[in-house]
């Protein structure tokens, strides 16, 4: 009978208080680290399309109430949140709505248009990069010195629009 409380004591092999386990327990397991939040905050200057100053003969008024922040500053164009006007994307994808349904009929030439098309965005693309190019740079080519506020609108730009080309 003593024997048999004895059994009755001994945890069964392997679970927790078992003593006949050589080494210590288990330790729980951790559970990782979440993942980290990317930052989704827009910018705290957020881009703006500075307006062309109109040129009116008269002079600024440079007293106290003159607006001297970074939106009086005429400066390059920043880019649009698109590189292809709308009108010409719409006709893009209408295209490709197109060729996708020739598909049907043609396989091979749709797959020819479908290249065709392609090329045609390729190069559209490439004319929108050099247009966004050029409206950042007119800006800068006042014939003198551009000052640092302009310079840094510049570089905001062009980092907009390698930001655009590269998600592409």
């Amino acid at each position: 009978m003593e024997h048999r409380r004895h059994a009755e004591r001994v945890p069964a092999p392997g679970l927790p208080g078992d003593t006949r386990v050589a080494g210590p327990a288990p330790e729980p397991p951790v559970a990782d680290a979440p993942e980290p939040v990317p930052d989704t905050a827009p910018d705290p200057m957020p881009a703006v399309k500075p307006e062309p100053a109109a040129d009116t003969g008269a002079t600024a008024d440079t007293g106290p109430t003159a607006d001297t922040g970074p939106l009086a500053a005429p400066g390059p164009a920043a880019v649009p949140d698109g590189l292809f006007d709308p009108a010409e994307t719409e006709r893009f994808r209408e295209r490709w709505r197109e060729v996708q349904s020739a598909f049907v009929d043609d396989p091979g030439a749709a797959v020819r248009r479908a290249d065709e098309l392609a090329a045609e965005a390729a190069e559209a693309l490439g004319r929108a990069i050099a247009a966004h190019r050029r409206a950042l740079s007119d800006g800068l080519d006042g014939g003198g010195q551009a000052d640092t506020e302009r310079l840094r609108l510049a570089l905001r730009g062009y980092r907009d629009l390698l930001d655009r080309v590269c998600a592409s």
